[in-house]
């Protein structure tokens, strides 16, 4: 027992003695209320570095750069938009071979959706190049510049060029008549004037039925009319 210096009362040690709300480590408290940086499960902080390390080696940790070498054929490392997911998956901690895996499952995914050129060549035969060459030849003689430029760069199969093809053969077939300005006028588009609003459209042909039902019914209507 100890006598207080102001009220002359006798304090007991052990009654004063106060548990410390947080710990540095299991021998030196800490001083004062406890720290917001120091979350409630955690008594210690030192507690809280060991489960922080734990959990380092359980998910691993972020490089100070990522490499971008599994995704170097389809990717920009430079492009703003990647580099920002870059900043975020290193705020997350996430590992390189994370990162790694994520890129190679990207651009296997892209990879299906590429045109082996060579097997397209042949299944054009062995005459493809003077087909290839023909296609071209004739839009780039009947077409301006804008069409012909839409409907080459829309080329990716063989069968895509043998819709050119017909779109080509038909076409030479209708534009034999030569106008002698007594025409009839007609409502009914000309199987012609189809044709150049199919090779206008071809993209939207080749990718709508019901765009192509469209103009096959067009065309009957012609030929019956």
């Amino acid at each position: 027992m100890s006598e207080d210096l102001i009220t002359g009362e006798e304090t007991s040690h052990e009654q004063s003695a106060v548990e410390p709300t947080w710990w540095w480590d299991k021998a030196t408290p800490g001083a004062g209320d406890r720290p917001e940086w120091l979350p409630a499960k955690y008594k210690s902080a030192e507690d809280t570095a060991k489960a922080f390390k734990e959990l380092e080696k359980r998910l691993g940790s972020a490089p100070e750069q990522y490499d971008w070498s599994k995704g170097e054929s389809w990717i920009d490392s430079d492009y703003e938009p990647f580099q920002k997911m870059a900043e975020y998956a290193k705020s997350k901690h996430v590992p390189q071979d994370v990162m790694d895996n994520m890129l190679e499952s990207v651009g296997t995914y892209l990879d299906e959706f590429n045109t082996d050129y060579t097997e397209e060549r042949k299944a054009l035969g062995d005459n493809a190049e003077e087909r290839l060459n023909k296609v071209d030849n004739w839009a780039k003689s009947n077409f301006s510049e804008e069409t012909y430029n839409a409907v080459i760069g829309s080329l990716r199969t063989a069968k895509d060029v043998q819709a050119i093809e017909e779109i080509r053969n038909k076409m030479i077939d209708n534009t034999t008549t030569i106008p002698t300005g007594n025409e009839v006028a007609q409502s009914v588009p000309t199987v012609a004037e189809i044709q150049q609003e199919m090779v206008a459209n071809y993209a939207k042909y080749k990718s709508d039925p019901a765009y192509r039902e469209e103009i096959k019914a067009k065309i009957a209507r012609a030929v019956d009319g």
